[in-house]
């Protein structure tokens, strides 16, 4: 929070509050129920800081949140939050587009946020208004593109996990070395979008062994 200074902060959730009951592998805890508790007390840390001054959770996927964002709304209750499929939110009218479904990041290093820039790209042709912001979640891979049509710029951000892969995803993402996690934060000041920062770790998750 020292970032914010005491200015108003409004946090977005962009989805999949929880594992849910499908791929419980690597889990401790596998109930619905104390998943529920365990999403409610993350938000937690939040709460104790004046300056924010809203929540929304954003639909995340089926498999995770219990089907039809069961999981999602029940968190966001329990947040007294805004629960949101796809939202248009105007923060010191700067559009932000939060959805948690969004491009892929790239499938190699050399073309990475290629599928990106063509999705925002499709965004600010089709969208009336366009976003400024463009929020995504649900790659476990973070992207950030910059995309400019005319007199309008528009910024497209693919926000990291906030976990470790698992087996499922080790698998599907074919065996990756290491995995992102954090957050990010957009900086907005006098109707402008100013800055954005990233708080995210990488986390190498080889296991070194010496023959």
């Amino acid at each position: 929070m020292e970032l914010a200074d005491g200015d108003p902060v409004e946090i977005i959730h962009l989805g999949d509050v929880i594992q849910g009951l499908r791929f419980i592998d690597g889990l401790n805890i596998s109930r619905f129920a104390d998943q529920i508790a365990i999403a409610t007390a993350n938000g937690a840390p939040w709460w104790i800081w004046p300056n924010v001054q809203s929540a929304t959770v954003v639909s995340g996927t089926a498999v995770h949140e219990g089907g039809e964002d069961s999981a999602g709304e029940l968190v966001a209750t329990l947040w007294h939050a805004a629960s949101i499929q796809h939202g248009l939110l105007s923060v010191d009218g700067v559009l932000i587009d939060a959805a948690h479904h969004g491009p892929a990041t790239g499938i190699r290093e050399w073309t990475r946020g290629n599928v990106a820039r063509l999705y925002l790209l499709d965004r600010m042709m089709t969208d009336d208004p366009p976003a400024r912001v463009y929020l995504r979640a649900h790659r476990h891979d973070p992207v950030w593109v910059t995309q400019h049509r005319g007199d309008v710029t528009a910024d497209l951000l693919v926000t990291p996990a906030y976990q470790l892969p698992s087996a499922y995803v080790r698998q599907v993402a074919q065996s990756p070395s290491a995995a992102v996690c954090g957050m990010i934060a957009l900086v907005i000041q006098d109707g402008e979008l100013v800055g954005v920062h990233r708080f995210t770790h990488r986390v190498d998750l080889r296991k070194r062994v010496t023959l």
